[in-house]
């Protein structure tokens, strides 16, 4: 069975994970997520979601550093998902089948990073297609680091590895009644 392209990335047709879409205000969130979207850089082809700090956010991401599911920095990101989509693909060919593509990993992106940083979190959205979610966020490196407790250096892009913190993650960034 041939490999199925990536689809491209969109906003408009992210699958938000089950938990969220089987609940009373996916559509909600959904419709909160496009309202926040804003290209991540000024020649920027793609809408990405924008989001304000909160104690809520920082809560959720110590609990994913706490349980193994927080990875640091772009390139590690990178190399995850990279090693993440050779899996899937892998299985995918014994089952014949090919999965669903839905929102299982959300990058959050420090509002401090450069031009060449924000293209580089873009091109990394269009390659690893629907099943990434990513969100500027107002707040800087700084306040990423100090969630890290052995993070030395600059720390400007957090991503979480669990679909249930995920949906965690994104109901605390999107309180919607």
């Amino acid at each position: 069975m041939p490999a199925s392209p990536v689809p491209p990335w969109s906003l408009s047709s992210l699958k938000l994970p089950k938990a969220i879409e089987a609940g009373p205000n996916a559509a909600a969130l959904h419709a909160a997520l496009r309202q926040q979207a804003r290209p991540l850089w000024t020649g920027g082809a793609l809408l990405v979601p924008t989001a304000s700090w909160s104690p809520a956010i920082a809560s959720v991401l110590q609990s994913a550093h706490g349980e193994g599911r927080l990875v640091r920095g772009l390139e590690m990101i990178e190399k995850t998902l990279e090693r993440e989509a050779r899996g899937l693909k892998l299985a995918d060919a014994r089952s014949e089948t090919s999965r669903g593509s839905r929102v299982s990993r959300l990058v959050l992106l420090a509002s401090d990073g450069t031009e060449r940083f924000y293209r580089q979190a873009e091109r990394l959205l269009a390659q690893q297609g629907p099943r990434l979610l990513a969100i500027r966020v107002d707040a800087d490196s700084a306040r990423f680091a100090s969630l890290v407790s052995e993070a030395t250096g600059v720390v400007r892009a957090l991503m979480l590895e669990h679909k249930e913190l995920v949906a965690s993650l994104l109901t605390a960034m999107y309180p919607v009644e």
